[in-house]
């Protein structure tokens, strides 16, 4: 007769549990997919007491948020069929009024952003104010209802939001489960703990250039925006290359234009989307965040620092200068 350890008896019997659910992941018929809905969208967009009357709404693929894919639903006034790069030009105004939510396949909205032509400061982010209800995603399409639940106000701008919809997903995603297997775990294997997250980067820290004014910190919306004389092409390549000095990685969905650019970046947890456009005089930059330390609160930022002239020719020269006047004023004459 053959003895078998204890531990082996555990071994095996993790293999045949493994085995089983990775013949019944393999069985699954894939899920019957509906003929593609007519894009339809009805309700309300209302910014500063004007209705825009938003006619169309399409989906995209978007990067997933954690670990949960993710799409971009996108509602605007003008048809985005023509556009390239829909998103894109919808936060810029090319299309009209334009709302964008990022969401999970539960319906869960992590991002949204609000460009009314009624607002002054077009292109703010408001993620937790509006709410998805009713919400499904199932045989190659998806609908629900997105509310605001009455008028809400973001830096000084009124806006409202009330909209049912319905929509075909991507062909690409048309096939895409509706909620993801998870990963299945033996009775006596354990996931490894992950890592304790490191310290939050500070919000206050980012590179901002020097040449920047009206540098505003909104802690309550997680957004930065500011001014710079410079030209677009100029803001974007600073910002660029300080930020990768500073160890933030290229994310999914840049797009660098010739009068417009949007920026995505992350660094572990955190998260920047920046937008990057003309304006009267300059460009205007806006950065929505995620995942950064706010402390200090809304306001103003500090004034930049001055620069160090510590190893300056010029200015060494006027302070020798300087002080060897002072000297002579207490020589004889």
């Amino acid at each position: 007769m053959i003895t078998i350890p204890s531990f082996r008896l555990r071994q095996i019997s993790t293999a045949i549990f493994a085995l089983c659910f990775a013949g019944f992941g393999t069985a699954q018929t894939p899920a019957k997919l509906d003929p593609p809905v007519k894009p339809v969208v009805t309700g309300k967009f209302i910014g500063n007491g004007k209705n825009a009357v938003v006619k169309f709404v399409i989906v995209e693929e978007r990067e997933a948020f954690g670990d949960e894919p993710a799409i971009r639903l996108l509602f605007t006034e003008k048809d985005p069929a023509k556009s390239k790069k829909p998103s894109f030009d919808a936060m810029f105004g090319e299309l009209g009024s334009a709302l964008s939510l990022s969401i999970d396949y539960k319906g869960g909205i992590f991002g949204c952003e609000v460009a009314h032509d009624a607002h002054t400061k077009k292109g703010f982010s408001a993620v937790g104010e509006i709410k998805m209800a009713d919400f499904k995603m199932a045989g190659g399409n998806v609908s629900g209802h997105v509310s605001t639940g009455g008028e809400l106000e973001a830096f000084g701008e009124k806006w409202e939001v009330d909209l049912t919809f319905a929509a075909p997903l991507p062909e690409k995603l048309r096939n895409a489960p509706a909620s993801p297997p998870k990963k299945m775990v033996a009775a006596d294997e354990s996931e490894e703990p992950k890592a304790p997250a490191g310290p939050a980067i500070s919000a206050r820290k980012l590179p901002i250039p020097a040449d920047a004014t009206g540098v505003e910190f909104k802690e309550v919306v997680e957004q930065i925006q500011f001014s710079s004389p410079q030209p677009v092409a100029a803001v974007t390549k600073e910002l660029s290359a300080a930020l990768k000095q500073e160890g933030w990685k290229d994310g999914a969905g840049s797009l660098v234009g010739k009068t417009n650019s949007i920026l995505k970046r992350e660094q572990g947890d955190s998260k920047l989307t920046i937008m990057i456009q003309p304006a009267a005089a300059g460009t205007l930059v806006k950065i929505f965040a995620e995942g950064l330390d706010w402390s200090g609160g809304d306001g103003a930022a500090p004034s930049p620092p001055k620069k160090s002239t510590e190893n300056d020719p010029d200015d060494i020269e006027a302070e020798v200068k300087k002080q060897l006047d002072e000297a002579l004023k207490g020589l004889p004459k």
